[in-house]
């Protein structure tokens, strides 16, 4: 895999969904920042942060190249409507 390079921006945002709110997070990188590396949502401030830190280890580390974090879209879609 390609290691990456520079560092990252990493941001968070709520929005409502369905009388809840779903958090969404997303990885760019510092030198590019409207340039999207990695992103996800969870139905929680707090797993949206963990997946997020775990999504940016790997990045730092080349386990990942980036894009959707599909686990934690998939349980969310099977525990919530999505919107």
């Amino acid at each position: 895999m390609k290691q990456p390079t520079g560092s990252y921006v990493l941001s968070f945002q709520s929005d409502p969904c369905h009388r809840r709110l779903r958090y969404h997070w997303m990885i760019c990188r510092a030198q590019s920042p409207d340039e999207l590396v990695s992103w996800g949502y969870a139905p929680s401030q707090g797993q949206a942060e963990s997946a997020a830190l775990k999504e940016f280890r790997d990045l730092s580390s080349g386990l990942t190249q980036g894009g959707q974090v599909a686990s934690m879209i998939q349980a969310f879609s099977r525990s919530h409507r999505l919107c």
